[in-house]
């Protein structure tokens, strides 16, 4: 299962979304997960990224909350966008 981060043209990139306890500082876990539509508690691993074309996505599991989005963006804009 993969959490969307940006849309591109025809193309999505996405971090992968695991049950697996955070394990690196880019690893963040979601504590709305229940309300964001998973089953189990979820970590997104920033450092595992992946560009999909829009059409290999079949269906919408659910949506992050606003505190969940925010802090991925602070890990985000701290960790991995530096590296771009």
């Amino acid at each position: 299962m993969g959490s969307i981060l940006w849309i591109d043209g025809n193309d999505v990139v996405v971090a992968v979304v695991t049950s697996a306890k955070p394990r690196t500082q880019t690893d963040v876990p979601l504590n709305d997960w229940a309300a964001s539509g998973l089953r189990v508690a979820s970590t997104v691993r920033l450092s595992r990224l992946n560009c999909l074309e829009q059409f290999l996505l079949l269906a919408k599991i659910g949506q992050i909350s606003e505190l969940d989005a925010k802090h991925l963006k602070e890990v985000w804009d701290l960790y991995i966008k530096p590296q771009f």
